[in-house]
């Protein structure tokens, strides 16, 4: 009697890792090659649509468009392990391209892009001591920066470009090595700077640990707002690398600069398999996010669909990543 009792005592405990295992793996599956097939269909998709699309030229705007994004994407994905969130990249970028610009017209492009990249840590180590010492949610704090930032970028201008930009930093923005553009190679060692710098050293390990357990994280020792300040300074330097490659793309500084960046560098991320509850995620998968919203942004564009059913669709694919982040989770 006690034998039998014990032989299903130990079956309905084995069955849930049992059942469980399975399961487990097919969801990690999924969040590993969801956006990867994803994206190939959407290539396939807009290969049939356009005869343009499967060009060297268009791979070429594909590329250009995605180094921006790309630099922006990686700090967000810094911020956004952390469990936060920075909305004022796009207005960053704005104020940073009107501020180096100005410093550009006035002592050369090395000046104006040093003042570029102290302008966008300044951001940054604002917003995060904003969140970490004033105690203000990441999403007010971030909010009102991208008003600041805009404003600041408007009445620092008077509204107009900003012109005197050197003809030799422009030219960056247009220039190859060995047949790919420079923007996208600075954008490409920004990515694997980003991978080496999460995996491989201890602030790192500390935005995963924080981002995964706040508190777990105090204990054990990590300074959270320290960390949350180092991510913030990484996310408002990659925006200031973005604001300098599209300041050459256009040759002025301007201070409507990267206006929808902020939605799309969320989604690249998000879509990219980073949780918006933070310590789960990686760079690689942010890259692909990256790559699916360039490409969709330019598959559209040549289809002709209007830049404003674009943001709906950007916004309506950030819904359902969102979606199933949560439903994933939870039957997990």
């Amino acid at each position: 009697m006690e034998n039998h009792k014990m032989s299903v005592d130990t079956q309905s405990v084995a069955h849930p890792k049992t059942k469980g295992f399975p399961a487990e793996v097919s969801l990690n599956r999924l969040r590993q090659f969801g956006m990867p097939i994803a994206l190939i269909v959407i290539v396939i998709y807009f290969s049939l649509a356009s005869d343009v699309f499967l060009t060297g030229q268009n791979f070429r705007n594909v590329a250009l468009q995605a180094a921006a994004l790309s630099a922006v994407a990686v700090g967000q994905c810094f911020v956004i392990l952390n469990a936060d969130l920075d909305l004022s990249v796009g207005s960053a970028v704005a104020l940073i391209s009107v501020i180096s610009a100005m410093a550009m017209a006035a002592a050369g492009a090395p000046v104006g892009i040093a003042a570029g990249l102290l302008t966008g840590a300044a951001i940054g180590l604002v917003n995060g001591l904003v969140v970490t010492r004033l105690r203000v949610m990441a999403f007010i704090a971030t909010l009102a920066m991208l008003s600041i930032a805009q404003g600041l970028a408007l009445r620092i201008s008077k509204g107009v470009p900003i012109t005197g930009i050197p003809g030799s930093f422009a030219d960056l923005a247009f220039a190859n090595v060995l047949g790919v553009p420079l923007p996208f190679l600075i954008a490409a060692a920004l990515v694997v700077l980003g991978f080496l710098t999460l995996h491989f050293t201890r602030l790192g390990r500390n935005i995963y640990a924080v981002g995964g357990n706040t508190e777990a994280a105090r204990l054990s020792g990590i300074s959270v707002s320290k960390t949350k300040i180092a991510a913030y300074v990484v996310s408002g330097l990659c925006a200031a690398i973005a604001s300098l490659i599209l300041t050459a793309r256009v040759g002025t500084g301007q201070p409507t600069l990267g206006a929808s960046m902020s939605l799309e560098s969320v989604a690249a991320v998000v879509l990219g398999g980073v949780s918006l509850f933070g310590g789960r995620g990686s760079i690689a998968g942010v890259a692909i996010g990256v790559g699916f919203v360039s490409i969709l942004s330019n598959g559209l564009n040549l289809l002709n669909v209007s830049s404003y059913t674009q943001m709906m669709i950007v916004g309506a694919a950030l819904i359902a990543a969102v979606a199933a982040d949560q439903a994933l989770t939870h039957k997990k």
